[in-house]
């Protein structure tokens, strides 16, 4: 157990979600911004502010992780003195909370109680004037801690560098939120967080999904392992909310049920069999509202299609003819037949594939279910052939 040598996966850390690529396709206009607001940070050590807002799966900490990578680097390069420090708000959701693991940033021995948020403030600005360092504090999930109401340490953090008697201290800050939450702070702190400052993080794009789908399985997986039709395929599926979390961990988990096969390839029943552990828009409940002729045409796309990413609606139009053949039923001609598809699609039970572009006659393809699994359910609704 646990011996056996993978045949796909090469490099598994890249698949994780804390692993920060060398580049963040779809995400260049906000690094243009980061590196426009923190240009003076680097040139005259000035503090500097920025607020992220977007939804889940959009980029928002990887980018900020990326971001201060790229600013350590040519920190180290020019001898600028360069100190950042991460806090995740979701686990560290009160006012002390966050200003402790600023403090055990500089200090692992610091108690985690017994100090007031006013002396740990005083300590922390201390170790920030002994460093000498410029530091930027990442506050991630920022609208946790500010649903709480502790918006007066935004103030002072923001206000930090001003306070001291250090003129040369510098403390910048990014706020990452899913929600926009400036309107919570208070005038000063809503100030200083100006709107120029904010980032925003819209949904990516299926090509932009594409992308990012793409150069992640270059870097993780064994060449020929995978082909862009499964690229595609996984991009289309996590399009609907373009949340590149969801892309990935469809890459990530449809490469290892692919590593149960001896083959060494990812096939898109593997990936739609992930899809359905997830979430899947196919129940048993939407199945039994469908007219039999309605189930019939969705179990002739299931059965042709088989191990394709999707299939020509001519094709899936000859199964049906032997699935109506096989329940003793008479196939309807092919304009209703066409109609049942769309009806289909417009419940989200099939969809047309976007990548099929070439094709003379309309593709369509399933959506995140095995297509042997949707064949089972169906013939269970419909009972036994005549």
């Amino acid at each position: 157990m646990f011996e056996r040598e993978s045949v796909i996966i090469r490099e598994p850390k890249k698949l994780s979600f804390d692993y920060i690529p060398d580049k963040l396709p779809g995400r260049e206009e906000q690094l243009n911004l980061l590196e426009m607001i923190f240009r003076p940070v680097i040139e005259s050590g000035t503090s500097e502010y920025a607020f992220f807002t977007g939804s889940v799966g959009t980029g928002k900490t990887v980018t900020s992780k990326f971001f201060i990578n790229e600013l350590m680097r040519y920190s180290a390069r020019h001898n600028i003195p360069m100190d950042y420090i991460f806090v995740n708000c979701r686990q560290k959701g009160t006012e002390s909370g966050v200003l402790y693991q600023c403090l055990h940033h500089y200090d692992e021995g610091y108690p985690d109680r017994g100090f007031s948020p006013e002396e740990m403030l005083r300590a922390l600005r201390s170790h920030i004037e002994r460093s000498g360092k410029r530091v930027v504090i990442v506050m991630d999930e920022a609208n946790i801690l500010l649903k709480k109401g502790p918006v007066n340490l935004i103030y002072q953090l923001s206000r930090m560098s001003e306070e001291s008697l250090n003129k040369q201290m510098s403390v910048s800050l990014i706020l990452i939120s899913q929600e926009y939450v400036i309107d919570r702070l208070d005038e000063a702190s809503r100030s200083t967080f100006k709107k120029v400052n904010t980032i925003r993080f819209d949904r990516y794009s299926l090509n932009q999904l594409k992308e990012i789908v793409r150069y992640r399985a270059e870097e993780s997986l064994v060449a020929g392992s995978y082909d862009d039709g499964i690229v595609n395929m996984i991009a289309e599926m996590a399009s609907a909310d373009g949340d590149a979390r969801f892309a990935l961990d469809l890459l990530d988990k449809a490469a290892r049920t692919a590593e149960m096969r001896p083959d060494g390839k990812i096939i898109p029943e593997d990936v739609r069999q992930v899809g359905s552990l997830v979430f899947s828009v196919v129940n048993t409940a939407k199945l039994e509202e469908l007219g039999r002729n309605e189930l019939f045409a969705l179990l002739a796309v299931s059965r042709a299609i088989k191990d394709k990413g999707y299939i020509r609606i001519n094709d899936a139009e000859k199964t049906y003819h032997i699935v109506c053949e096989e329940y003793g039923e008479e196939p309807r001609k092919h304009t209703q037949f066409y109609q049942y598809v769309r009806d289909l699609m417009k419940q989200n039970l099939l969809s047309e594939a976007k990548d099929a572009e070439s094709s003379k006659s309309m593709c369509v393809s399933l959506p995140d279910i095995p297509s042997k699994e949707l064949s089972k359910r169906i013939e269970k609704i419909l009972g036994d052939p005549q």
